[in-house]
């Protein structure tokens, strides 16, 4: 404001509550300020149009009438309005007070220089939306109009010193047509004209004023004569109200034109209001169809940057100590999803710390013990989420195509926002902790039984990193990417139900052993078919070891049909097992688990998603010979190797040759029967046996023998083995 006393303040004061303190700040300002003790009253007060800002202090809100006070958030677009309670965060459920904003509610026990500080940042973006509205007077009489010229203006101004009012003066009709066409729609309220005139009579004049100006209101001054013209206009619509000249009662003249002022400025300030409640209706609307965290935040920005027509929009949520950028809409370069800055000492906090928005024009208006974390554009709002009492985020509005600054109504609405996006915010973050616990719940049970077993220790854990790091090269975000990861932490969660002698088997397994251990897809799925926030999950932990080319396990999908997730982990899971050591035999290296990969590639595995997964991991060999450990290509430091440099398992597997290699790729998961055995060991002679052309099916695996059968010297080692050990003839 220009002048400090002009600002003039009501404080309501309902019950027995004490604000002498609120008062002599409000009185050190240098602001007049006017005191009353009931609801009728204060509206009757502020209804004169006269007044900057309400306080009211209540001891009982819950006993407020919500008539009257819904009466008195009607005039939220003229003036500013704040509520003193005992308790803010006992005032969510307030029947009256439903429709208040969180940045409106405060304490009564708040200090006074904190609430006087709030009330000039709010009528600092006050004065930047001050209603303007401008008068054109016509008559060609120059002395009739110099006396309006006289004393009409400064009643006008006396009796709205919130409004900023123009006032224009023509003796031509065709004149204050060009004038009234130059205003600002939206800016002329009354226009007063007088009836006879020369080229045009003034009910020709506001009637083409009318079309171009609906709204605006009209005034006709009229003789004895033309009395009759200015009652058809009325009945037309033409006019509003009508004068007899010469005008013998100034102060009703006066009077008459300031009540249409004050009606034109009722009718303004309601469709500015239905406007920002369509506004806020359509973002319940879109923020109630979006079902996750990440949906609503871009939902949320995308909203905001097209309401608030700015240059970009940020959602910045607090994450312990820090802020992080969690959705963008619009153009912030400095500002990026993504970002992290500390939240101590910044704007963000400042905002979350007093609870309330700040609305800055220039750099000189933000605070000047916070710091912006990005050079951003200028105007700015920032308006803090809570939910309760607890301190989420802010959302961040910076810039405008046009320059305009941010008032009054854009803070009204973006406070609106701001409190339903926490409300949903907070839900769904509960909501997705409470979802988070049950997948952690599960994934530690897997845990368990995985550290049951030296072999399959973390297995879940590297398969759940290289899964989303997978999945987002291949495009995944958002729930999707989530999906993969839950899908991942619970993938082998079916067997549980295994039993325990099957997945610990250092053989073979038999056809009934490898039905059983086929099972665990199904069963995984239906461990998780009750948490329907896992249902994306499901179908990957159902799919997971189905094959590329339709050969695969449960349901013998094929290609495309198989679900994104589940052909991302089925190459992951295969190429952690590969590497990793079992207790039928050793860990390949990752150079050979990848060229399996390769080899396989449109066979078992998706060929797109092998070619990113190779982007990944692949990583040049270790090329120290003989040395007594050497890095784990996945990161996890050294593997231990046995001595010698042999490469056998540590349990006593047999030596890998590149002659059996290829057949223990799939000896663990392909059901085989047992091997053919010898009574004594072979001879020399039978060392290679004819047998071209032979077939034999296994199972649903058939094994083509087109080169000879050779004798291998397999002798293993593996507890529970016969103590005999057998010769062994393989197909190869």
């Amino acid at each position: 404001m220009s002048r400090q006393h002009d600002i003039q303040t009501v404080v309501a004061r309902i019950g027995a509550v004490d604000c002498d303190r609120l008062l002599d700040a409000m009185h050190a300002e240098g602001w007049n300020v006017e005191t009353v003790e009931s609801l009728e009253h204060l509206l009757a007060m502020i209804d004169t149009g006269r007044h900057h800002a309400v306080v009211l202090a209540c001891d009982e809100p819950d006993a407020l009438p919500k008539g009257p006070i819904y009466s008195l958030m009607s005039f939220q677009g003229s003036l500013s309005l704040f509520f003193l309670v005992p308790d803010r965060s006992a005032v969510l459920g307030c029947p009256a007070l439903i429709g208040a904003t969180s940045d409106q509610i405060h304490s009564i026990d708040a200090p006074p220089d904190e609430l006087v500080n709030l009330l000039k940042n709010e009528l600092r973006s006050a004065e930047l939306q001050r209603p303007e509205y401008a008068l054109l007077c016509v008559d060609d009489d120059p002395e009739f109009l110099r006396s309006l010229e006289h004393f009409l203006p400064q009643r006008i101004e006396e009796a709205f010193p919130r409004f900023a009012l123009d006032f224009e003066f023509s003796t031509s009709p065709h004149e204050a047509l060009k004038i009234a066409g130059e205003i600002n729609a939206g800016r002329l309220a009354v226009v007063v004209s007088d009836q006879v005139m020369p080229g045009m009579k003034g009910v020709e004049l506001l009637t083409r004023i009318k079309h171009t100006r609906p709204h605006c209101q009209r005034v006709l001054l009229t003789g004895h004569a033309g009395l009759d013209d200015a009652i058809q206009a009325i009945n037309e619509g033409a006019l509003d109200k009508y004068f007899s000249k010469p005008i013998e009662q100034s102060a009703d003249f006066v009077t008459s034109i300031q009540r249409l002022l004050r009606e034109y400025h009722v009718k303004v300030s309601g469709d500015a209001l239905r406007h920002r409640l369509m506004a806020q209706f359509e973002f319940i609307r879109v923020v109630s169809a979006a079902h996750s965290l990440a949906s609503v935040l871009s939902v949320a920005a995308a909203f905001v940057y097209e309401q608030m027509e700015a240059t970009g929009v940020a959602v910045i949520l607090l994450d312990d100590n820090e802020f992080r950028v969690r959705a963008v809409a619009g153009d912030l370069p400095s500002l990026p999803e993504g970002t992290v800055f500390a939240a101590e000492g910044s704007l963000s906090w400042w905002v979350l710390e007093h609870r309330q928005p700040v609305v800055a024009q220039s750099e000189a208006d933000l605070p000047s013990d916070a710091q912006p974390a990005a050079a951003v554009p200028m105007p700015r709002i920032i308006v803090p989420l809570i939910w309760g009492e607890t301190a989420l985020g802010v959302i961040g509005v910076a810039g405008r195509e046009d320059g305009r600054p941010f008032g009054r109504d854009e803070r009204m609405l973006m406070s609106f926002i701001a409190d339903g996006a926490a409300v949903t915010i907070g839900g769904l973050k509960d909501r997705e902790a409470i979802e988070q616990h049950y997948v952690n719940t599960m994934a530690s049970l897997m845990e368990t039984v995985e550290a049951k077993d030296n072999y399959t220790r973390g297995h879940t854990d590297r398969v759940m990193e290289l899964s989303v790091r997978l999945a987002t090269l291949a495009g995944l975000k958002g729930s999707r990417l989530t999906e993969v990861a839950r899908a991942a932490a619970l993938h082998d969660i079916g067997k549980i139900a295994v039993p325990e002698w099957v997945i610990d088997k250092p053989g073979s397994l038999d056809p009934e052993e490898f039905a059983l251990m086929r099972m665990h897809c199904e069963r995984g799925a239906r461990i998780v078919r009750h948490l329907a926030f896992l249902d994306g999950a499901r179908g990957i932990i159902l799919s997971h070891h189905e094959r590329y080319d339709g050969q695969g396990y449960p349901n013998g999908l094929k290609a495309d049909d198989i679900p994104l997730g589940a052909r991302i982990l089925s190459i992951v899971d295969a190429y952690d097992a590969m590497t990793s050591d079992r207790p039928y035999r050793g860990a390949m290296t990752s150079a050979e688990a990848l060229a399996e990969l390769e080899i396989n590639a449109g066979k078992q595995f998706d060929p797109d998603l092998v070619r990113l997964f190779l982007t990944i991991v692949r990583q040049p060999e270790p090329v120290a010979a003989g040395a007594a450990s050497e890095q784990d290509t996945r990161g996890n430091g050294p593997r231990n190797r046995p001595p010698n440099g042999q490469r056998g398992s540590v349990r006593g597997t047999p030596p890998r040759t590149p002659f059996l290699r290829r057949l223990r790729r799939y000896r663990r998961y392909v059901p085989r029967r047992r091997p053919m055995a010898t009574t004594s060991p072979p001879t020399a002679s039978s060392a290679s046996v004819a047998g071209s052309g032979v077939s034999r099916t296994l199972s649903n695996w058939t094994v083509l023998a087109s080169a000879p059968l050779r004798l291998c010297t397999c002798m293993p080692r593996w507890p529970g083995v016969l103590s005999v050990r057998p010769w062994a003839v393989w197909a190869v």
